[in-house]
């Protein structure tokens, strides 16, 4: 590549910067279509994205920051895996001893 003939024609782009914005993408992708890591973080209300502590996890086991940064085509893919989810809710007493006292 030391010829000047080669770099006047051509223009070298480094690939390393690419593959990773790339990978990054696809990274996050595959993240969402996790169906096991999104019902662990809503279980746990920490959002897989950012690994904070949050009140509020959605469907999507992300926080409403973590959700408001996706793209469109991230968005979408998040939504398609959220909307088959069903989330039941479970209440329990533990005051209730059994022998009839509370």
């Amino acid at each position: 590549m030391t010829d000047n003939k080669t770099n006047k024609s051509q223009k070298v782009v480094s690939i390393d910067g690419q593959r990773s914005k790339k990978q990054a993408c696809k990274s996050i992708v595959t993240l969402l279509q996790d169906t096991r890591a999104a019902a662990q973080a809503m279980q746990d209300k920490t959002c897989f994205m950012c690994h904070s502590k949050k009140p509020c996890v959605n469907k999507t086991g992300l926080c409403a920051a973590c959700y408001g940064t996706l793209n469109p085509e991230e968005k979408k893919v998040a939504d398609s895996e959220a909307a088959h989810k069903i989330i039941t809710v479970t209440v329990s007493d533990d005051r209730w001893t059994g022998d009839g006292k509370q």
